[in-house]
């Protein structure tokens, strides 16, 4: 007799997420490498940019884990049944969301002395991961 492929458990899949990701982080230098390597994109929008601080620790944990959420995603989301596929999403959705409120209210500012407290900087920026295209036949 044949053993079905069974689909991952929807608890023990975002447990195993949890597990490996969220309660696991390396240290803040890994981290720096692990976004490097995940191939993170800044692109700025509006504002003066040479204020900011790109290696502010909550950035780098939040790009960090947005990263591997990413890669976790890409590596189970064939695995899933349909059925399962909506409790998947919702699951990772919240979370994306939760990291770019995260995102959205963390202060990259660098002031100097000499500059104004007082102005305020703002600036938008579209952060995005570099795909590798697909190769040429």
């Amino acid at each position: 007799m044949k053993k079905k492929e069974q689909t991952p458990d929807m608890v023990k899949l975002f447990k195993s997420f949890k597990n490996a990701v969220l309660d696991k982080q390396p240290t803040y230098e890994q981290m720096i490498q692990d976004v490097r390597m995940m191939k993170f994109k800044v692109r700025p929008v509006s504002g003066d940019f040479s204020f900011l601080n790109f290696k502010n620790h909550h950035f780098v944990e939040t790009l960090w884990k947005l990263g591997k959420m990413d890669d976790f995603i890409e590596k189970n989301v064939m695995k899933i049944d349909k059925k399962q596929e909506r409790a998947f999403f919702n699951y990772f959705d919240g979370l994306y969301r939760h990291l770019q409120d995260s995102l959205n209210t963390i202060h990259l500012s660098e002031l100097s002395p000499d500059r104004s407290r007082t102005k305020r900087n703002v600036v938008e920026m579209e952060i995005f991961k570099e795909r590798g295209r697909g190769r040429a036949n």
